[in-house]
């Protein structure tokens, strides 16, 4: 039997103790022993079953010996749902959902609760997660229209100097995210700051929300995480020290809390079911639709896009895009130079980095970094990671801590960020809030303030790969210090300074006689000439597969006869005048 041990010290001083209880324990318990064997060797069969995504992963706790562990199912599709749908059409959406309870349901019939205690139920996508014991794991795995099984993971939470930086103070003053939500999915929201509404819940900077966490209806914070980044994101403008309100202070807000308790810490299947909250209310208020989601969790390392490490986020997020939702996330505060967190690196989201917001003092600071960061580090008691790296800020460069890699999205500023505080207040102290939890509501809120100003200059909202692209291509790209890789930075102004008016439609009017016809056209745009009349002269004639099209004077003249066949079509307007001999 292997038994994995933390460090080999450790071992070597319990070994006397640990050989003293191995033969009281066989004789209290005389089958447990043999039972954990055979569980042991079906966990190694289970492992090579082509339905487990990331094994190891899955089935971890039942290694630690642990009766339950927590999982996602995905199901298999019926044919006519293998492709993405689009559930902005709301007919589409209807079907979709009523099939994917349908499959769930047809599965979930089929298991012993005992075995599989379900935890939620998608709406949008042909999965479900589950808290199942090892029998169940093995259910699952039987059942064939189980398409896979991955480990339902734990991710954890990773202005006045930023708004400018980030060239946002003047198109924040003309589109300021009025008219649309953002929705922090986060640790909820205190929605008695004075900063984010002021009162009970709703109100009228935070209009609504949910406990996907919890399950229930009052997303109030218990931790401050995801109260600083509502803050960043949409506060309500105001001079508070150096706090002047959120990029897009006049947007409104959702609460949906993903977290779990008062911790920083949210399963995987509760983000799902935050994002599928967020398209299901989505249009709750039509005048404040959501149009943003930002995201300031995750975890793990990814060198590529990932958007097959998780099928089940991954189709939550393309979901969200289809419904014309922005999602933001934060790419970790790992120090990486190569890779980033998950979901951060889900193709569909927008991932983003962090640069400092102001030169905010001339000494060096210590960061916290992975062991697997490439910048220059030493060995710390002070950090979880053991590590730190020392670093002397300056404005608009890439905090060493930002995880990096050559498919993140945007840098946008962090530290320190001064935004709201759990309980009132701000926060204004040295090195207070920032990370890249900072930086994505940063990011979030000029995303709002871009779609703001698209409803006003074009008529309609970008979609979310409009507003990604609009973002990158717009730009100043700042190159991180410890790798050389540039990526740019968020330049709301030339965002909002690239997007173009609807050209104008041309205006035609017509007089017509027997003889003459003349046109007095205005026009701003150059328009395609009208194609020519149908070759109709002749005699006898005889019309076939001629179309007339429309505003245009024909004639089909010198005839003795004529024959209108199949296929002839006049458009609406046309005038057509047959001249016989």
């Amino acid at each position: 039997m292997e038994v994995e041990v933390v460090n080999m010290k450790t071992k070597t001083i319990l070994f006397p103790l640990f050989a003293f209880l191995i033969p009281v324990f066989l004789v209290f318990f005389p089958s447990m022993c043999f039972s954990q064997e055979q569980s042991l060797e079906k966990i190694e069969a289970l492992s090579r079953n082509e339905k487990m995504s990331n094994a190891e992963a899955v089935l971890k706790d039942f290694r630690d010996g642990k009766v339950i562990a927590h999982v996602i199912v995905n199901l298999r599709k019926p044919f006519a749902f293998s492709r993405s749908q689009n559930i902005k059409d709301m007919s589409i959406r209807r079907v979709l959902e009523k099939t994917i309870i349908k499959v769930q349901v047809k599965v979930i019939d089929a298991l012993d609760p005992g075995q599989v205690g379900i935890t939620n139920m998608f709406k949008y996508i042909f999965s479900f997660s589950a808290a199942v014991t090892f029998r169940g794991v093995q259910a699952l795995i039987d059942n064939p229209d189980v398409l896979s099984i991955e480990k339902d993971e734990i991710l954890h939470a990773n202005l006045a100097q930023g708004i400018p930086l980030m060239n946002a103070s003047t198109a924040r003053s003309s589109y300021n995210g009025s008219g649309l939500s953002i929705a922090i999915c986060d640790t909820g929201i205190d929605y008695t700051h004075a900063g984010l509404g002021g009162g009970g819940f709703p109100n009228s900077k935070v209009i609504r929300g949910y406990d996907c966490g919890d399950n229930d209806n009052d997303p109030i914070d218990e931790n401050g995480h995801g109260t600083a980044c509502a803050g960043i994101a949409a506060g309500d403008l105001g001079a508070v020290g150096d706090y002047i309100g959120g990029a897009a202070h006049n947007a409104r807000l959702y609460a949906v809390k993903i977290s779990y308790g008062s911790g920083g810490s949210a399963r995987t299947s509760d983000m799902i079911e935050g994002w599928e909250w967020c398209i299901t209310h989505q249009n709750d208020d039509a005048s404040n639709p959501i149009m943003i989601i930002s995201t300031s969790f995750g975890g793990g390392r990814r060198y590529s896009p990932c958007d097959s490490y998780s099928t089940s986020m991954t189709a939550a997020a393309a979901n969200a895009v289809s419904a014309g939702i922005t999602i933001c996330c934060s790419s970790g505060n790992d120090g990486y130079c190569d890779s980033m967190g998950w979901p951060a690196c889900i193709s569909h989201v927008i991932s983003v980095g962090a640069v400092y917001d102001a030169n905010f003092t001339a000494s060096t600071i210590g960061w916290c970094v992975s062991s697997g960061s490439c910048a220059t580090k030493y060995e710390t008691l002070g950090c979880s990671t053991g590590w730190y790296s020392p670093e002397v800020p300056n404005s608009d460069s890439v905090i060493v801590y930002s995880n990096t890699a050559s498919f993140l999205s945007l840098l946008a500023p962090s530290n320190w960020a001064t935004t709201t505080k759990m309980g009132g207040g701000y926060w204004t102290t040295a090195y207070g809030f920032g990370g890249t939890s900072a930086a994505c509501p940063y990011a979030a809120g000029a995303a709002a303030c871009l779609q703001s100003a698209a409803k006003s200059i074009t008529g309609s909202y970008l979609t979310p790969d409009q507003v990604k692209s609009k973002l990158i291509d717009n730009g100043d790209l700042v190159t991180d210090g410890k790798v050389t890789i540039p990526k740019p930075r968020v330049n709301l102004g030339a965002a909002v300074n690239s997007l173009s008016p609807p050209p104008t439609t041309s205006t035609t009017s017509t007089t017509s006689t027997t003889t003459t016809s003349t046109s007095t056209t205005s026009t701003t745009t150059t328009l395609p000439p009208l194609p020519p009349c149908p070759e109709c002269s002749g005699s006898p004639v005889v019309l076939t597969n001629i179309n007339f099209s429309s505003d245009r004077a024909c004639e089909c003249s010198d005839a003795t006869a004529i024959t209108i066949g199949g296929g002839v079509t006049i458009k609406s307007g046309a005038t057509v005048t047959f001249k016989t001999q």
